[in-house]
């Protein structure tokens, strides 16, 4: 015995599975970044609010790359440029980068373009891990006095 709805087929939809998933992401991806951020200015880290403590900083004492990025963002988002730099420089070099990546996807996924694959050199990448590892060696040395 066939079935009315085993044989009825729905009309065809122009948006795939995959589109509507990356549109979906991407919707949270800015919902989430607004929400940090707007938290991130009402609350100061250290003083109030709830904030993750450094699980390497807590287990060795040691500054690691992203220490001082919440009170950086904080200060930041004050407007205060300067101050946000003694507590995390590595943040104001990041963070456009991380906007602009971020932007470009969402551009990506409402148009419904594909994304370029990895367009950088291997000696690109691996610049930037040096400059990540020597970030986080240095920040750990009395040769650059950071607050954090």
């Amino acid at each position: 015995m066939i079935s009315f709805f085993s044989s009825y087929r729905l009309p065809f939809h122009p948006m795939s599975d995959d589109l509507v998933t990356r549109r979906i992401s991407v919707a949270a991806t800015w919902f989430v970044v607004v929400s940090a951020s707007v938290y991130a200015f009402i609350f100061e880290p250290g003083k109030s609010g709830i904030f993750p403590a450094c699980m390497f900083r807590t287990l060795t004492g040691l500054a690691c790359p992203g220490c001082g990025s919440t009170r950086a963002l904080h200060q930041l988002l004050h407007g205060h440029v300067a101050n946000a730099f003694v507590l995390n420089p590595l943040l104001l070099i990041v963070l456009p980068i991380l906007l602009y990546v971020l932007v470009r996807h969402t551009r990506w996924a409402i148009t419904g373009a594909t994304p370029v694959g990895n367009r950088l050199p291997a000696s690109a990448i691996y610049g930037i891990f040096f400059l990540l590892l020597s970030f986080w060696v240095i920040r750990n040395t009395s040769i650059y006095p950071f607050v954090s």
